[in-house]
């Protein structure tokens, strides 16, 4: 839902008109109506609704002139006046419809005694309408969900309005005599209606004068035909040139007066025009390579996808292709970053740009930083792959500002001379800073929150912007609210578009062949992401003269074909005079493999990069190079480094001088070629590996023949299967060749074998990406090995295939002794053990929340069953977090054991003997040792007395009782059977009755058990009780609802309670999780009550409705033959009317 406004009535009035009298004197009037009636003169409270009270003349200058002001503003003051300016305009909007539709009567309202009392909130009661009015309940306008969503909240919102409004009249001495000339079965919809006429007209004059407001209505007249002012409509778009240019979008905006220059104003000045330069780069940037194609510019061939946007809650699952399919879908990039930009929620929640590899996040979000006008917006882009995990989000953005201009500039400082616009930081590849990381920095996404927060709170406005593959979100903390956007994959009118652009970059190329875009999309996903369809068409190019690729070509045959065509052409242009055949093929194949090394220098890092001094001892410790005399035609002779970035690599750092070797950094264009050169060295060298077995055809041993030291060395620093995409080029070229699959895992069987006896476990001498440590090295390669078996059998492999059961229970154990933390998760993560005990490699992702216990997966993967159950069993009773100490986990051990070996008696007064002292030696021992029980251990003590609290002596329910609570934070939520069951504790315990109904999403389960057990209570307990429950059910409508803790007799409970439509709703969807068990325990009679109690005009998903309606009554076997809403409701009246219950309200 749309984020509710922060500010209050009050303070939204004293934003639009600092300084007035009229709001000072007002301000007397309300906070005497909230904190106590007794200050209140005669009819004072209506000062907050009198059309004819100066506070409402007030209302209406401030919503009419606020404009100016709003354009003239900067920074946190801009995003408050634009929240104050909706929030005046909604409220006065519903007083004067109130007013319209009551009519002159409304004059003679004034205050009585008995109202003065009902302006001070009785305990647990709900708003009065002051409060109502001040608790910035207005949605805001979404730039998330439109303003289709946020018109059907306003209208919610004056419902509750009109409710708590005619509550504050009936205590009025006029009102009796004012009604009776109203007609009030209809009055509330016609307020409503009114109201919403008011709040229309008022929102579409703002629009004219406001683009932050016309943003809104355009991107819903484009894309949802929801804006029925179709001058309006002309009128902004007009404005905005038809959304064609997000800079001119917000360059409308205007803003406040430059500031004076200085030296600090004149480096921003030239780091906003540093990001321009990104619109003068070729769409692909790679330094010394020379395409026969040519790429157009970003200017000229950038294509802003299409995306889908969804805000982040529980049920979000945004690592998952289906979740996202269930979000809307749009094309209107533009006019959704003009609508967030200039959203006041972005200044309280995180932007997170997803996408596949290759589908375009860095560049957008470049573009992006590049198109934001620096009269309203000081844009920074932070590579993260270049940043250190454990640095705060200010020092990152320190050491981005300071890598691009070779200036240091305080976070501090930058703030300040940017009070006055809006910095937005794109914090790019947050899946690269996990991925090198592991899960240490899965909470940098809350840390980028709690940065931005923190800004705000000191008065600076600051919106993040973090990009990431989806792959890494399954580990990712998201907090909640947090907008998600997924890029999509380009359409076939896109890819023309594109096509036409790169046509256009070659027409006066001699000999250029055309591209065609049916050419392209013939091959499917290959070309529907940037990257790849870039590569596809440089590779029609290169192979024009061969005639057009194989249509059935793979993500590794593309790979595969460009980077043998730059090879090609990077040995003959590059390497002096004429070269045979047989010395060309060796020099190319010595690239490729240097290449491949040059991957594995930042695999073997953890990085995404790699320095130049770095690079050239790894190539040097494999002889690479040596010989070679490769010249540019200046002269200089190329070191091994310079001659592998000169082909596929994109430079970073000063210029290549004298001793900054260690600053210069080399990466690829993009970190899935280096994923595929990987795994293309590893199935190539295993593939000759098992060749040359076969040829010299020894037996075991043979590896001290055969030369493996370069293979060893490379795959003994990281497990392969950190890399999801490495995984998947290795299978896509194992797959090229099945007749070799059982040569292979022979192969890796003789590596194994032979992996513990070799002397050098480094593999080659000197080379050292990482410090050196055997157990390390030993660990990683035969990881690497197995999974290398498991990857290329598609039926998976067994173990005893590739050594016997002794060293395949030492060799997974080492595993865990020697591999890092992320490295020990991957390979529980891919490495599984099916039914028949093969070991397969196929990525299990684990539910959001759920903890990986990886002793548990060793000993699955060992096939140690008991071990296995009893981990898995154990860990699931800590609920996520785990024990301090020894002492906390052999009592949380020992109370489990009561709670699952106790002998269940309810039929008897008190529990058997054994189980009594059993409690009681638990008691001793955490008086004896407080420290020994956990919070968790305390919860799980909670429940179990809960069930057996009323079979227990009182001290003991009590003695154990005071333990728990005393290990508990105050906030704690005692189960509500545990009050049934031992109602002393009320006295006892006080605290314990007013925590229930807490947390919210909760206290709707809370209420039924209490409604149900009243009758189990004692006469003298029941009031208090009773009054804890009328709270909560007197909120029901206001409560969320969790999954979890729904219970079928809820829909009962809620019919009962005459909740509204959508609340009713709400309870159904949460349902609808267990519709397998659900529905067929609701009676037609209560789900016909349940749905009656429609207010009018109220917002319904008729489409959600009839789905659950349609599969309700195909639970109770009567399905419509017309599968629409009317048909569904028609068939539950007439199955509600046939009920053997209560007789339902009409639906």
């Amino acid at each position: 839902m749309p984020r509710r406004s922060s500010l209050s009535y009050r303070d939204a009035l004293r934003l639009l008109a600092p300084g007035s009298t009229r709001i000072a004197e007002t301000d007397k009037v309300v906070n005497a109506g909230i904190l106590g009636a007794g200050a209140l003169s005669h009819g004072a409270a209506l000062a907050l609704l009198g059309p004819k009270n100066a506070l409402m003349q007030l209302v209406r200058d401030a919503t009419g002139n606020q404009a100016g002001r709003i354009r003239a503003s900067g920074g946190k003051a801009y995003y408050e006046l634009l929240e104050a300016s909706h929030t005046v305009l909604a409220l006065s909007a519903f007083f004067d419809g109130f007013r319209d539709e009551v009519g002159p009567g409304f004059d003679r309202l004034e205050l009585t005694d008995a109202e003065k009392v009902a302006m001070v909130p009785a305990e647990r009661r709900r708003h009065t309408l002051p409060q109502e009015i001040d608790a910035g309940y207005f949605p805001l306008p979404s730039s998330v969900h439109g303003m289709d969503d946020t018109r059907r909240d306003v209208e919610a919102a004056y419902v509750t309005l009109y409710d708590a409004t005619i509550a504050f009249c009936d205590g009025l001495a006029a009102w009796p005599a004012v009604r009776r000339g109203l007609d009030l079965t209809s009055l509330r919809s016609r307020v409503v209606a009114r109201s919403m006429w008011h709040y229309e007209d008022r929102f579409d004059r703002l629009a004219t004068d406001l683009p932050e407001f016309g943003f809104r209505m355009v991107r819903q007249a484009i894309e949802h035909n929801l804006v029925d002012n179709r001058k309006l409509t002309a009128e902004v778009t007009e404005r905005l040139d038809a959304l064609a240019d997000l800079s001119r979008n917000l360059a409308g905006l205007a803003g406040p007066a430059a500031p004076e220059p200085d030296r600090l104003r004149e480096s921003l000045d030239r780091l906003a025009g540093s990001l321009g330069a990104v619109f003068r780069q070729p769409l692909l940037r790679i330094k010394d390579i020379d395409f026969h194609l040519r790429l157009p510019t970003v200017e000229r061939g950038f294509i802003s996808p299409d995306f889908r946007v969804a805000e982040y809650d529980k049920r979000a699952a945004p690592e998952r292709e289906r979740w996202w399919e269930e979000q809307p879908r749009s094309g209107d990039l533009v006019g959704f970053l003009s609508d967030y930009l200039t959203d006041p929620a972005s200044l309280h929640r995180p932007l997170l740009v997803l996408g596949q590899p290759g589908a375009g996040k860095t560049l957008l979000t470049r573009v992006i930083a590049a198109r934001l006008p620096a009269n309203r917006f000081t844009a920074i882009v932070v590579p993260l792959r270049r940043m250190s995990g454990d640095t705060s989000p200010t020092e990152q953005i320190e050491s981005a500002i300071e890598q691009l201009m070779d200036e240091r500039i305080r976070w501090a400082d930058l703030r300040r001379a940017t009070s006055t616009t809006t910095v937005v930081v794109v914090f790019d590849g947050f899946d690269e800073l996990v991925q090198v990381t592991g899960t240490a920095h899965s909470q940098y996404i809350d840390r980028v929150a709690e940065f931005q927060e923190a800004q705000w709170d000191l008065g600076y406005s600051v919106i993040p912007v973090i990009t990431s593959r989806m792959l890494v979100m399954d580990r990712a903390s998201v907090p909640q609210g947090t907008v998600l956007v997924r890029l999509e994959d380009l359409t076939d009118a896109q890819v023309t578009t594109w096509v036409s652009a790169v046509n256009g970059a070659n027409e006066d190329r001699s000999g250029y062949r055309r591209l065609s875009a049916r050419d392209l999309l013939s091959h499917g996903e290959l070309a529907r992401q940037p990257l790849l369809l870039t590569l596809l068409a440089i590779y029609y190019d290169e192979h024009r003269v061969e005639g057009p690729p194989d249509l059935g070509i793979s993500r590794s045959d593309l790979f595969t074909g460009l980077l043998t065509a730059f090879i090609r052409r990077q040995i003959g242009e590059k390497a002096p005079g004429d070269l045979s055949q047989r010395e060309r093929e060796a020099r190319e194949h010595r690239l490729r493999r240097d290449l491949a090394i040059t991957a594995f220098a930042m695999f073997n890092r953890n990085r995404e990069l790699v320095n130049r001094a770095a690079l050239r001892d790894d190539l040097g410790c494999f002889g690479s190079g040596s010989g070679d005399g490769t010249r540019f035609e200046l002269g200089d002779v190329l070191g091994p480094e310079q001659l592998v970035t000169a082909a596929f690599f994109v430079v970073y750092g000063p210029d290549d001088l004298q001793g900054e070797d260690a600053r210069r950094t080399y990466e690829f264009l993009h970190a899935t070629i280096g994923d595929f050169l990987i795994a293309e060295y590893v199935i190539g060298s295993l593939r000759e590996l098992a060749e040359l077995r076969r040829r010299t055809r020894t037996p075991a041993g043979f590896g001290y023949q055969l030369d493996t030291g370069q293979f060893r060395a490379l795959l003994s620093h990281q497990p392969l299967v950190k890399r999801e995409a490495v995984v998947g080029f290795a299978r896509e070229l194992s797959a090229r060749h099945p007749e070799e699959r059982g040569a292979i895992i022979e192969t890796v069987a003789e590596l194994l074998a032979e992996a513990r006896q070799r002397g050098n476990v480094a593999g080659v001498d000197g080379y050292r990406p990482s410090p050196y440590d055997p157990v390390r090295l030993l660990a990683a390669y035969t990881a690497n090995l197995v999974a290398l078996a498991a990857l290329v059998s598609p039926d998976g492999v067994r173990h005893t295939d590739l050594m016997d059961d002794e060293t395949w229970v030492s060799t997974v154990r080492l595993w865990r002794a020697g591999l890092d933390e992320k490295g020990q998760l991957a390979m529980i993560s891919w490495l599984g053990r099916d039914a028949d005990g093969r070991i397969t490699a196929e990525r299990r992702r684990e539910r959001r929340g759920e903890t990986v216990s990886v002793a548990a997966e060793e000993a699955r993967l060992l096939g140690d069953i008991t071990t296995y159950g009893q981990l898995q069993a154990g860990a699931r009773t800590w609920r996520g977090r785990q024990p301090d100490s020894f002492e906390a986990g052999r009592f949380h051990a020992d109370l489990v054991s009561l709670a699952t070996r106790r002998w269940p008696v309810p039929s008897l007064h008190q529990l058997i003997l054994y189980d009594e002292r059993s409690y009681r030696r638990l008691w001793e021992r955490a008086v004896e040792s407080p420290a020994a029980v956990s919070s968790t251990s305390a919860t799980v003590l909670l429940e179990c007395l809960a069930e057996d609290g009323a079979q227990l002596p009182r001290e003991v329910v009590c003695g154990l009782t005071r333990v728990a609570l005393d290990r508990l934070p105050r906030s704690v939520t005692a189960p509500p059977e545990l009050i049934i069951s031992c109602p002393y504790l009320i006295d006892e315990f006080p605290e314990l009755l007013d925590s229930i109904g807490t947390p919210e999403d909760h206290a709707v389960l809370h209420a039924l058990i209490l409604r149900h057990g009243l009758d189990r209570l004692p006469a003298e307990y029941v009031p208090r009780v009773r009054a804890v429950l009328a709270d909560i059910e007197g909120r029901l409508a206001e409560l969320p609802l969790e999954d979890g803790v729904v219970s079928a007799e809820m829909a009962e409970q809620f019919a009962a309670a005459r909740v509204d439509n959508r609340t009713a709703l709400w309870l159904l969807m949460a349902l609808s999780e267990y519709a397998d068990l659900a529905w067929r325990k609701i009676r037609p009679g209560t789900m016909a009550a349940l749905l009656a109690h429609r207010l009018p005009d109220e917002f319904l998903d008729e489409t959600s409705l009839c789905r659950l309606l349609l599969d309700y009554l195909r639970a109770h076997d009567r399905v419509p033959a017309d599968v629409t809403l009317t048909a569904a409701v028609d068939t539950l009246r007439v199955l509600a009317a046939t009920d053997q219950g209560p007789a339902a309200d009409a639906v």
